[in-house]
């Protein structure tokens, strides 16, 4: 709650209501005797009467007091009579029946019960037991809304100097009441009855006015219209993935250094102390998302200013949706901002219907100002309790911030880190009113932990080397060693080098050199690799051609490419004839001229700097982009799958994808290096079959391919043949869950094939970085792995800003893999790829539009596409989270979700799933499923069984092919 000093054209206080009055004529007649007055109930108090058990929900509130003198229950009697008699909704009932619409009856006078327990005599592990069972009963105890006095107290005698008082309140009172101002107002007269010279009682109020001044904000054209406009956009959620252990954390940020800064920022913007806090809060809510929210939740309430008075005077609360303020230059200037938005939330304060709002509050955080801030006595662990669910609730004091957080949402861990940024960012805002608001403040050890510790990989000097370097030495090496298998055919080294000596002779006298695009458009035949070598070795770039694609696909990138050459065969021509009117090679019929070129090496010098290949990927205008990838960044990654793949044992890789899909790449040029052959599978090659045709030529060294892939093989490979398959396959490409990587890890059987995954956009030459999965992960999605050598990874927002451990951010790469940028897109390129503000002078970073977040052990956890987020009821929902949950269901076996469109402007989730043999769609059980650890608006709309998930020919998820939902 925050102090403010705006207020509405007409205070409630102002306002002359005669009792009985706002009720209809009907219900006046049927008031009961003795009532002094009666009030509809305030619409968002109706509601929760009428469709919540809105009494049977209690909340609690507790001091612990110690003073010299022992507990008298005369005095605290005496307090609680003056407290009811001062305010009238002490003395209320709720009357449903007979009437047209729920009414409040005032009493006269309210019983309040009051429980006094003895624990003195007890010890203190013993005493807790029993405080915690105290607070249970209370909180399992209903109330009767017939009976007036929705109150209820009870003491707890803890020594002769100590005791705590608990109060508890019924949901359908302390959504409107705030609790805590009650139990201040108990304490504070309890203390004046005991002081000869204090008046025990406090100022009377009457609750009509705040109900008069609701039932007048029907007219209230600008508030409906003020909420409409706040409420279409994007609620502020907790990041998911931080929940725990059912409980909360409670932790105290100290103020007491900083006050002072503070105190002179809240005066030189002009506003009260309270706001400076709430710019705080929002400012570190601010980091916790990739985008910032439309807005956040805040109890306001006018504490001690001119419209806290009469029945809006310290007890009533009006929790509003707040604006969160984004952009201010500096922290004058956003409280200034923030200050505007609370008053015209204020303002429109009775306007505001709750029941507007979607979604639950589990993944909610509440702003307040700490109403008991002077109440007497000292906290009390595990209270205040209610059942609002808020996952994080922050009261601010004037010397202090208390955080308590719902440990389903957010654990003890990620709490003491939220209590970190909170202090971080208050230190920065105390030492300059006019410092810069924009920029994220990490504690130091933080910040030096996702900027270095874990981001930057060790540094290698390759020497120089590109693959054609290592590739001849490997054939100088083992001459006689096979190099390709395809089929029945087999091609040594010797022979492999001598194929692609003499295609080079023949380029080099078409015009291909340095820096050139040639095109290769073959199958997965015997003269694919020498082709390949051959392109390499006259100093040009390949440009791979898959004669599968769509025409217009094809014209776009061999146009953009302005490729001299084409290397293909009378099997692709065709593909090719209408499109391209340059130059062809056919290796085929052409094999005559090819065979009396000279098979000697050329001595053309080439540079890693310069252009290894160039792959088109989807582009989000509809065109493909040509990513263009240099020598360095290739040998880096090929040396590093020596290692990390090769090293698992001998018989080289299976290339069944497409030479068009980086993904690949490794299959055809690792084993090259390393002396072992390459396994080019027949083609077309059905995915009904991947497993048969891989058997006819394992054991392999490692095998590359996409998860959807890995996903078939588990269902096609017995658990001896997965065993004895490879000594690693390798899953990239695409979300790789860990329930897929379980399936793996159980069939193969721990001293059988290993699994590794690997993670890398085109941009930054295919892969860079990845790890080993010895055990089923502990997130949904398989983690991205570490950064591979001569690399770097970070999670940034938008302003190169690092965002906190358990944030989700925009993946950002750097090192020596960072391709040069788009072919003929100078505008993408600059957008894609920017400075490295954190590297070497003239260093660059990729920018992947995915999404990640590191976790407090400093693994990088893969979240999914920063597109293949939509909204949801006003939250911004990643698909990929709800679909590694659904996966984690023992009954099924894969999931894909997608938004479809419901209505104008409006969409709704659907999922599809396969599900395990002998099992049946329940939506109703996949529903409770989620529910356990997300939100009610990312669970899925509709459920549809499907017999496997559709693949795109690279092996990737085709939404497009999916059934309607």
């Amino acid at each position: 709650m925050t102090t403010l000093d705006s207020v509405t054209s007409q205070r409630p206080d102002e306002i002359e209501i005669e009792p009985f009055t706002l009720l209809s004529p009907r219900d006046r007649k049927i008031v009961p005797a003795g009532a002094r007055d009666a009030y509809p109930l305030p619409e968002a108090q109706a509601e929760l009467v009428e469709e919540e058990p809105a009494f049977a929900e209690v909340d609690l509130d507790g001091r612990r007091i110690t003073e010299p003198a022992p507990f008298s229950p005369e005095r605290l009697a005496a307090a609680v009579r003056a407290v009811v008699r001062a305010h009238e909704l002490l003395r209320t009932s709720v009357d449903v029946s007979g009437g047209t619409e729920p009414v409040y009856l005032v009493h006269p006078d309210a019983a309040i019960p009051l429980a006094e327990h003895d624990h003195r005599s007890v010890d203190e592990p013993k005493r807790e037991a029993m405080f915690g069972s105290l607070l249970a009963a209370e909180r399992a105890t209903p109330f009767d809304p017939t009976t007036p006095g929705p109150l209820r107290l009870t003491v707890i005698l803890e020594t002769e100097r100590s005791w705590t008082l608990v109060v508890a309140a019924p949901r359908a009172l302390t959504s409107a009441v705030d609790l805590s101002g009650i139990l201040a107002e108990l304490l504070r007269a309890y203390q004046g009855a005991g002081r000869a010279d204090a008046d025990p009682a406090v100022t009377g109020t009457r609750h009509a006015p705040c109900v008069a001044a609701g039932l007048d904000a029907a007219a209230d054209f600008d508030g409906a219209e003020h909420w409409t406009r706040l409420l279409a956009g994007t609620a502020f959620a907790l990041p998911g993935g931080w929940g725990g252990e059912p409980g909360s954390t409670e932790l105290t940020v100290d103020l007491a250094d900083l006050v002072a800064g503070l105190t002179t920022l809240a005066g030189a913007a002009g506003v009260p102390l309270s706001t400076v806090l709430l710019a705080a809060h929002q400012t570190v809510l601010g980091m916790l998302g990739v985008e910032p929210a439309g807005h956040t939740e805040a109890a306001l309430a006018p504490y001690g200013q001119p419209a806290g008075t009469g029945c809006e005077r310290l007890l009533h609360r009006f929790t509003l949706p707040v604006p969160m303020v984004t952009g201010a230059a500096t922290w004058r200037r956003l409280v200034t901002r923030v200050a505007e938005e609370e008053r015209a939330a204020w303002t429109h304060r009775y306007a505001y219907r709750p029941s507007t709002a979607g979604g639950g509050q589990r993944q909610h955080a509440l702003f307040e100002w700490d109403a008991a801030a002077d109440t007497p006595g000292e906290p009390v662990p595990g209270l205040p309790a209610d059942r609002t669910a808020y996952g994080l609730r922050v009261t601010a004091g004037p010397d202090r911030l208390r955080l308590r957080a719902a440990g389903e949402t957010v654990d003890p861990g990620y709490a003491r880190r939220l209590a970190a940024l909170y202090r971080e960012v208050l230190v920065a805002m105390a030492a300059d009113p006019d410092g810069d608001a924009r920029g994220a403040r990490l504690p130091a050890d933080e910040r030096r932990a996702v900027l270095v510790d874990w981001a930057v990989a060790g540094t290698v000097d390759r020497g120089g080397m590109t693959v054609v370097d290592l590739i001849r030495a490997q054939a100088t090496a083992t001459p006689d060693r096979i190099a390709v298998r395809v089929g029945d055919v087999r091609l040594t080294y010797r022979e492999l080098i001598r194929r692609a000596n003499r295609l080079t002779h023949h380029l080099l006298d078409l015009g291909a050199g340095r820096d050139t695009l040639v095109g290769v458009c073959l199958g997965r035949t015997p003269d694919l690799v020498p082709a390949l070598l051959g392109v390499w070795q006259t100093g040009a770039g390949y440009l791979p051609l898959d004669p599968e694609l769509p025409p217009e696909r094809l014209r776009h990138m061999l146009d953009a490419a302005d490729a001299r050459v084409v290397v293909t065969s009378t099997v692709q021509r065709p593909a090719l004839t209408e499109l391209y009117d340059g130059t062809l090679v056919l290796v085929d019929t052409d094999a005559a001229a090819l065979a009396a070129r000279p098979d000697t090496p050329v001595d053309v010098p080439i540079d890693p700097a310069q252009l290894a290949y160039v792959i088109f990927t989807s582009g989000s205008t509809g065109r493909p982009k040509g990513v263009l990838v240099p020598h360095a960044g290739l040998a880096n990654y090929l040396l590093w799958t020596v290692d990390a793949y090769a090293a698992h044992g001998p018989g080289g890789a299976p290339v069944f994808s497409s030479i068009s899909f980086d993904l690949g790449i490794p299959d055809i040029f690792t084993p090259l290096i390393t002396g072992e052959p390459v396994h080019l599978l027949p083609e077309p090659l059905d995915t009904a079959d991947l497993g048969a045709c891989l058997l006819d030529g394992s054991p392999y060294s490692f095998i590359k391919m996409t998860p959807g892939h890995l996903d078939l093989l588990t269902w096609q490979l017995t658990a001896e043949q997965a065993r004895d398959l490879a000594g690693m396959v390798i899953a990239a490409g695409d979300s790789f869950t860990e329930a897929l990587a379980a399936r793996w890890l159980e069939l193969a059987g721990p001293d059988g094939t290993k699994v590794a995954t690997e993670y890398g956009p085109t941009e930054i030459t295919i892969g860079n970085s990845g790890q080993p999965i010895v055990e089923p992960p502990a997130t949904e999605l398989v983690p991205l792995g570490a950064p591979i050598v001569n690399t770097t990874m970070y999670v940034l927002t938008d302003r190169l800003e690092p965002v906190p451990v358990g944030v989700p951010g925009e993946v950002y790469i750097g090192g020596v893999g960072v391709a040069r940028g788009y072919l003929g897109r100078p505008d993408l390129t600059a957008e894609r790829f920017v400075p490295d503000p954190y590297g070497a002078a003239g260093s660059r970073l990729y920018r992947s539009g995915d999404l990640a977040r590191w976790l407090p052990d400093g693994t990088l956890e893969f979240l999914g596409r920063i597109d293949n987020q939509v909204k949801i009821r006003g939250y911004r929902v990643e698909l990929g989270e709800i679909q590694a949950r659904l996966a984690a269901h023992p009954h099924v076996r894969d999931a894909v979700v997608i938004a479809r469109e419901s209505g104008p402007g409006e969409k709704r989730l659907v999922a599809y799933l396969v599900l395990g043999a002998g099992h049946r769609l329940d939506p109703a059980a996949l529903r409770v499923h989620l529910a356990a650890d997300l939100p009610d608006y990312m669970i899925p709309a509709a459920f549809v069984a499907i017999d496997h998930v559709p693949l795109t020919t690279n092996g990737k998820v085709d939404n497009r092919a999916l059934p309607a939902g």
